[in-house]
């Protein structure tokens, strides 16, 4: 029975653990994003656009928690329904601000291309001597794309050089949808800036071959 009742501990240490983990990479992306979200406002306050943009998005959708990781980690690690509702939150916020600003002026998605690609600048992969998987691996960490679930990328093909991969579920495509915002004129061209961003230091370049597929590969 010792045994028996060791080997259930073990089992819950590790889950927990496990639960711990996975929250982390999912707050990680969420904080991301939000990210993304101070910088459309930044930008809308510097352009001079009167939106009132900060106040819009907190009444609209509320604030996403923000604290200590582990100490965020030990109280929703396991808290599917607090995932789910900051998920939402944040997915609101991010989508709602770029609408608000196009919606204003569709000549900002410029600045706001530029934005973005510098907040792909702000990380700089060290990955000598590492498979090309090591950039892939940092772009899903940071980059929410409208799920928990890491599941939502299925790799078709990799190699040292290159990872080809297939988005199976856009599940951001629904908080966009609902708010009736092109996701494939606005979201995919933020989301390219900011991996150009990212890999611009790099000798990888990222490609999307249609809506779906995307490859990472070194430059020849």
């Amino acid at each position: 029975r010792k045994q028996s009742d060791k080997k259930n501990i073990g089992k819950e240490v590790r889950i927990m653990k496990e639960s711990r983990e996975f929250f982390k990479r999912v707050d990680t992306k969420m904080l991301q994003q939000e990210k993304c979200v101070q910088e459309i406002i930044r930008l809308s306050e510097d352009e001079g656009i009167d939106l009132d943009l900060a106040r819009q998005l907190d009444e609209r959708y509320g604030c996403l928690e923000i604290g200590d990781i582990d100490d965020m980690a030990n109280k929703y690690a396991g808290d599917d329904k607090w995932i789910d509702n900051n998920l939402s939150i944040i997915e609101n916020r991010f989508a709602y601000a770029i609408k608000a600003v196009v919606d204003y002026d569709e000549g900002q998605i410029i600045n706001l291309r530029e934005r973005f690609y510098g907040l792909g600048q702000e990380y700089i992969p060290d990955y000598e001597g590492l498979p090309i998987r090591h950039i892939y691996d940092l772009i899903r960490d940071l980059l929410l794309d409208g799920g928990r679930s890491e599941e939502l990328n299925e790799v078709i093909s990799e190699d040292f050089d290159e990872i080809i991969w297939k988005r199976t579920r856009p599940s951001t495509c629904k908080y966009w949808a609902y708010l009736d915002v092109d996701f494939n004129k606005y979201y995919l061209p933020l989301r390219q800036e900011f991996i150009d961003g990212l890999t611009e230091k790099t000798d990888v370049e990222f490609k999307r071959l249609d809506d779906s597929v995307c490859v990472l590969a070194r430059r020849m």
